[in-house]
């Protein structure tokens, strides 16, 4: 699907980053990855070669504006293009309201908002060159719903969101189209190592769907919505929750009764 192209991904070095690294290399892109780990960055990036892939890796904070237009010129004087960008990059800190710092507040708005506009105006330079190109934001089911203890991290994945209906407005002249995938829980190394297992045994019976997402199933997301086939489909947010943000307060009823029902008669 991709054969010819260029996919920029941030955060590719684990997770759902890597999943959609690798899947888009699999469907014939070859691959830049942006990551301030190097060696994780650098484990992907043998993984897309093993491909048959070409691989670029940028070892950049995508909260440094001058590092990611030096990184998305390079990637294009490496690879000749760019035609998708995957804005994954994000930090996260969880804490009550009335404990955040300026700092924390501070450092996740420039990661994960800041970072996203970055990227995305400095691959739209290239993609708008063109005429063609396509941005897919990852934001967070916390941007969508009022998430505990994750005031900044939800504002700044709120804010994601509308930087997407604005750029699509901005950029669909120049051939660009930008959406953005809001994921629920999803199963990665990060989430089983910081969770309980009380946690990760009870979490997935809060969603209509009960079990975690999967990376794969946020890279399936990201290759249909970066495909050419995508063209008339910019703007929107798709939620990868299990039905989540649909259920809404309902599912607080739904967990009562799967409760229930789990209980020996």
């Amino acid at each position: 699907m991709f054969e010819g192209q260029v996919a920029i991904v941030t955060g590719g070095g684990q997770g759902i980053g890597k999943a959609i690294a690798l899947r888009f290399a699999q469907e014939g892109a070859d691959i830049a990855v942006v990551d301030v780990n190097r060696e994780t960055a650098e484990a992907t990036g043998r993984e897309v070669l093993a491909l048959g892939r070409r691989a670029a890796v940028k070892v950049v904070d995508v909260s440094d504006v001058q590092a990611i237009r030096t990184a998305v010129h390079d990637i294009v004087a490496e690879l000749g293009r760019v035609d998708v960008l995957i804005n994954n990059a994000g930090v996260e800190k969880r804490m009550p309201f009335l404990e955040i710092s300026p700092e924390d507040w501070q450092r996740q708005l420039d990661v994960n908002l800041s970072g996203t506009f970055y990227c995305a105006q400095a691959a739209a330079l290239e993609m708008a060159i063109r005429g063609y190109g396509r941005i897919v934001n990852i934001s967070s089911v916390a941007g969508l719903i009022g998430p505990i203890d994750l005031a900044a991290y939800g504002a700044s994945k709120a804010g994601v969101i509308g930087l997407t209906r604005a750029a699509a407005l901005d950029l669909a002249d120049s051939g660009i189209t930008v959406n953005c995938i809001a994921p629920g829980p999803i199963e990665t190394e990060l989430m089983l190592g910081a969770w309980t297992a009380e946690a990760l045994r009870e979490r997935p019976q809060h969603g209509a769907i009960p079990r975690f997402g999967t990376v794969d199933e946020i890279a399936h997301t990201a290759v249909f919505l970066a495909s050419p086939d995508s063209g008339f489909i910019t703007g929107i947010t798709v939620s990868v929750d299990g039905g989540a943000v649909a259920a809404g307060a309902y599912m607080v009823e739904k967990y009562r009764r799967r409760k229930a029902a789990a209980k020996p008669t």
